[in-house]
């Protein structure tokens, strides 16, 4: 089963059967996209963030922002709800990328539907060249729901990770 809202995950993973893979849309074009086992590894760092230090959340277009907007509101209230400190937030969007990522904590990218591969695969690079964990919605929305680990269950090489970093 695949989920593609984030509202509705974790009622959906309480209500599936263990036995039934669930994962979301934006784990699955995490791979399509990117690096899973990346991204996978970059949301440990949620964990580590202390007061003060910068996120940036980078989305790959220019959309029209709403009210209960994801990477304005909602996605700095679950950091913040998470890991209790005072975070300072910053956005890109569009093909605009910062140069200056070593001065972020963690990045948190979008999903990269307007983006190609080769862009999301070159962000992600650039942000472990500047040593700066990266993750992208996805494994974030379903890390702060406390479902990553089945949501990635089906993703041998992701789990490992994600199991490694966790002891």
């Amino acid at each position: 089963m695949v989920i593609t809202d984030s509202q509705v995950f974790k009622k959906v993973g309480a209500c599936v059967p263990e036995d039934v893979p669930l994962t979301s849309f934006s784990i699955l074009f995490a791979r399509y996209k990117g690096d899973l086992e990346e991204l996978v590894r970059g949301v440990k760092a949620i964990e580590r963030l202390k007061d003060g230090d910068k996120v940036l959340i980078a989305e790959g277009c220019t959309h029209h922002r709403q009210e209960d907007d994801i990477g304005t509101v909602k996605i700095p209230r679950w950091l913040k709800e998470k890991t209790g400190k005072e975070l300072k937030f910053s956005w890109s969007s569009g093909m605009g990328f910062p140069e200056d990522l070593e001065t972020y904590s963690l990045i948190v990218h979008c999903g990269a539907c307007m983006l190609n591969r080769r862009e999301m695969m070159y962000r992600i690079s650039y942000a472990k060249e500047k040593k700066v964990p990266i993750v992208n919605y996805g494994v974030l929305i379903a890390y702060v729901n406390g479902l990553l680990p089945r949501a990635i269950e089906m993703f041998k090489g992701a789990k490992r990770i994600y199991e490694e970093e966790e002891s």
